[in-house]
Formats: C-alpha cells, structure tokens, sequence
C-alpha cells in the first residue's frame, strides 16, 4: 500500500460560563450606545464604556484629563490613563475588552465596526504600564487589531494577549487565539501561532520562549487590584433608549461578564502551566510531495523540462478507494501550468493511471487523448530511522491536444513521490531549532541524453522554529559510483500560518553552476511534531544539466 492512514486528534472547543451573559451585553450596547456610523454625527465616535474602574484611572482627549467612572463612554482618540494604583476595563462595542493596569497609557485611535459583517478595524497606541487585550469581532478578521508600543506593532488575530512596555519588562503572552505577531521598527516580523508562548523584547533582540508562572503573576500585579469598581450611579446617558436597562442593571452585568471571561480564561492558563503530564494534541494530515523530468515529443523535437508539486496537499491519499492523487505543476516548461493524476495504489504497477487532467495557464482544460503509468511504494525508508515517511516511484504517459490540435506526448519515466504526517501548523514550535539529515533521491538528465538517470545524495537541513527560517542543502547528489556530484544550498523560509517551508537553491556539478529551489513540510511521528522533514527540489546549469526528486530526513 502506497500510504497509511493519517490520525487526527480534535481539540474540543473551549466552553466559558460567561458566553451567554456577554452575548446578551454585545446585542445591548449595540442597541442603546451611538458608534457614529449611522447618521453621521459631527461628535467624537463613541467605541465603547468603562466596564470596571478603579478611582485612579483616568481618560482625556487634547490634553485634558478627567477622572473616569463606571458606565463612561470611551472614545476614538481619548486617552486611557492610570496611576499607581489605578486599573480600568474597557468594553468595546464588537465585544472587545482593553483591561489597562497600574501606571499605563493607552489610545484609541481608531476604531471601525460594522455590526452587519462583523468587520472592521482597531488601532491602538500602547505606549507604557500593563494591558490584556480580549478579541471581540473584529479580531477575527486579518489585520482587524493592531497595538502600537515603543518596540514595534503587534496584530492580534482572534485571541487574548497581555503583556507590559515602557517599565519592567517589555513582554506580551499570547494566551489563546489564532496568532500574535510583532513588526520591529526594522520591519522584521515574528509570529506566535501557540498559546502558552510570550514575546520577549526585553534583551533587544525579539525572542519567542514558553510563558511561565512568572510571568503571568507580574503581570496580574498591576491588572488586579481589589478596590475595582463595579457599582456607580454617574453614567453617561445613551443617545438611544436604554431598554436593558428596563430589567437589568447594565454596568453591573457588563462587569461581571468582562471579570468572568477574565477570570475563566486566567484559570485555564495558569492549570494549563502547572499540568505537565498531558500529551500533547498533535493534528496532522497525510501530505506529501512528487517530482520528476518530462520528455516531450512535438514529432520534431525532444527535450526535458520539471513537473513539482508546490505544496503537500498536492499528494493525496483515499483509504477507502486507495486512490492517490498527485498534481505536479508547470508541466513542460509551463505550458501546461497543472497536471492532475490519479492512480490505483492496488492496482496493477503496470497498468494503474486511472486518470490524467491537464489545464493550461489561463486555467482551461486540455484535451487528454491517451494516459498510462505506474506508482509503487518502496517497503524499506528513505532515509536511517524515517520509518515513518513514505516513499516510492512513479511514471506516467499522456498524450494531449494543443492549440491548432497539435499533438504532444509528454512522458515522466520515471519520478518520485514522498508523504507523511504533515503537521497541522499551529502545532508546530515556536521556539527552539532542530537539526535535520536523510536522503536526497532523483532523476539526472544530461545534455544530448533520450533518457534520466537515478541520483542519490545526502539532505541536511538546520532549522530555527521561532524564526521560521533555516538552511537546506543537498550534497553528494550522483549516479553510483559517479564523480561529479551536485551539491546545492539555500535558505528556506515558512512564511504566515502554514506548514510549506520554500526557498531557492544554488551550487555546482563540478565546475558548472547550477540553481533552482526546494519545497517541503514539517511532519510528525506520533507525538513529536518535529521529527521530519518531506519535500522536493530541482535544480539545473550550464552545459544542459537537469535534476529533480524528493527528500526525506529525520531529527
């Protein structure tokens, strides 16, 4: 059998007892506060109310400074200011809650929300003290959030963060959500897709580490305090009728939402630091890689050209037809931009290609006269100890229709497919690196040759999992017994919140340069997300060398 079945583990949704009680505070405040988005008022936009005020917080536009109370409006460009012991929840109108602690500063600049779409955008400058940011709407959206701080911009994706700038130490804790990333002031990004990971900024250099007790007990020093005020009679009157306010009392409830929400979600963090004994939710999904050279015929002419998978859903795996389907792109030089073939992993190797569908640049199909081919697997690994990658061989021939009818027969000999786990992304470590080394296997074209040749070398490749970033080199690449072997490098990046590392390649077959480039993903084995590494890569030079497979290596 070609591959195996790939498990996946289901994380359950987290469930909070203050769900219903906020809902029903969100489609309140909807109700009976003025946005300023319908009927174009003149005055400054309100975005939302102080929820829990302890006396020594304070809010001001222009320079002005004005004690705040519970129920006050916030608004866009008013700033949120505390002093030693002063500490405020603000609730935003899409949901959101700011909880600014002791010593702080923070400004709404800007703030956009359309209840209908629930899109929109909030921009705010943190500029010194302690916040925790809870996502609303509007954080569910990419770009919805962004904090500005002294160090850089932070976005906030779908989550809750807290973290403190300007005194102590400059960190942020990113406690659930989809990611929190951090632009530095020289544009370089660094993203946190794990809950229970804090950004560092304390030694100058950004660093992504595990969150400790440590630091969400200095943190929750200057976002508590006991003298909080949840009571007050001084609100501001809606520009609406209250009619929330007919049965229940609206500041009361919207603080005990806001402090539940809180409360629940700190006590998950902080059992969740001390539980060690857990193993870990590891989601994966069969994936996998193929590569190989074309022959075309035109009936005048012959040459070769790559046809590579560019991403791991491009291998698919149907256990319950044992169907593989594997897409290779730009086929013959790009004039067939996707080629999409399906096997029978069952069936007979010399007569199992079920079905070719090929598809021109501008994404119209191609006509498909005839197909045939093969894939096997190969029993024994790729590479010392990846038991857990799966590898094999496959060819294929196929005959097809261009523009003015011209005939083209197209055919891989013989290319290469490798699959695994592949972890799901947000599984993956954001601190720390791994060194990886296996196997690099492929086909060799030569100038003037009518057919390839099987190569084999050495794959090393360093990785660093809080930059996402690391180096890939193939060594050694050759026939048996060959003496002029390949040797390529480069520096392969995992951009955004995916499993695809990519980057290109560059070095010599001898004395003639060679360049091209490599795609792959981290896979797992059961527990460890980290253990391997699957791809494919290409590279061809002067002199009309040509090389292309499918690599395989183990932590």
């Amino acid at each position: 059998m070609v591959a195996r079945r790939s498990p996946h583990a289901a994380r359950g949704n987290r469930a909070r007892r203050s769900a219903v009680r906020l809902l029903a505070i969100v489609i309140g405040l909807g109700v009976s506060i003025s946005l300023g988005l319908a009927g174009g008022s003149a005055h400054a936009q309100k975005v939302g109310v102080a929820a829990a005020v302890n006396p020594d917080a304070f809010s001001g536009a222009g320079g002005a400074r004005k004690q705040l109370t519970i129920g006050k409006s916030i608004f866009y460009n008013e700033r949120i200011s505390t002093d030693a012991s002063g500490v405020v929840q603000v609730l935003l109108v899409d949901g959101s809650t700011f909880t600014v602690g002791k010593n702080s500063d923070l400004v709404i600049d800007r703030f956009v929300y359309d209840p209908r779409k629930d899109t929109g955008e909030i921009v705010t400058t943190f500029s010194k003290g302690t916040m925790r940011y809870i996502g609303g709407k509007i954080s569910k959206n990419v770009g919805g959030v962004t904090v500005k701080t002294p160090d850089g911009s932070l976005a906030i994706r779908g989550g809750m963060v807290q973290g403190s700038t300007g005194v102590g130490p400059s960190i942020f804790s990113f406690l659930f959500g989809e990611e929190l990333t951090f632009t530095g002031g020289n544009g370089r990004t660094y993203t946190v897709y794990q809950p229970g990971y804090t950004l560092d900024l304390s030694g100058g250099a950004p660093t992504i580490r595990e969150t400790t007790p440590e630091d969400i007990q200095l943190l929750m020093a200057s976002l508590t305090n006991s003298a909080i005020t949840t009571t007050s009679p001084q609100v501001d009157p809606p520009v609406q009728p209250p009619i929330l306010a007919e049965t229940l009392n609206l500041q009361q409830l919207i603080a005990d939402a806001t402090a539940t929400r809180i409360d629940d979600e700190l006590l998950r963090q902080l059992q969740a630091l001390q539980d060690t004994s857990d193993t870990p939710d590891i989601r994966s999904t069969l994936g996998g890689f193929g590569a190989g050279l074309v022959s075309s015929s035109y009936g005048y002419g012959y040459d070769f050209g790559f046809a590579a998978s560019t991403s791991p859903n491009d291998y698919t795996f149907d256990e319950s037809t044992g169907i593989v389907t594997l897409t290779l792109r730009d086929i013959e030089g790009g004039s067939v931009n996707r080629g999409v073939f399906e096997f029978n992993a069952g069936g007979n190797p010399a007569a199992n290609l079920l079905n070719v569908s090929l598809f021109a640049q501008g994404g119209q199909p191609l006509e498909v006269v005839s197909s045939s081919g093969f894939i096997v697997a190969e029993p024994g690994p790729l590479c010392s100890q990846c038991d857990f990658i799966e590898w094999g061989e496959f060819g294929a021939t196929f005959e097809y229709l261009a523009g003015g009818q011209k005939t083209i027969t197209d055919q891989i000999g013989l290319g290469w497919w490798v699959a695994g786990n592949v972890t799901d992304p947000r599984d993956l470590p954001i601190t720390g690196t791994a060194t990886y080394k296996g196997t690099a296997v492929g086909s060799i074209a030569l100038s003037g040759a009518m057919s390839t040749v099987t190569g084999r070398g050495d794959l090393n490749m360093s990785w660093d999992f809080a930059q996402r970033r690391g180096t890939l080199a193939i060594n050694n690449f050759d026939v048996a017994g060959g003496n002029t072997p390949l040797n390529a490098s480069g520096t392969m990046i995992m951009p955004g919140g995916v499993n695809r590392l990519s980057g290109n390649l560059s070095g010599a077959v001898g004395r003639s340069a060679v360049n091209g480039g490599a795609v792959g993903a981290i896979v797992k084995n059961g527990n460890d997300p980290r253990a391997g590494v699957i791809g494919n890569w290409g590279v061809s030079g002067a002199g009309g060398y040509m090389a292309t497979g499918v690599f395989a290596g183990r932590r």
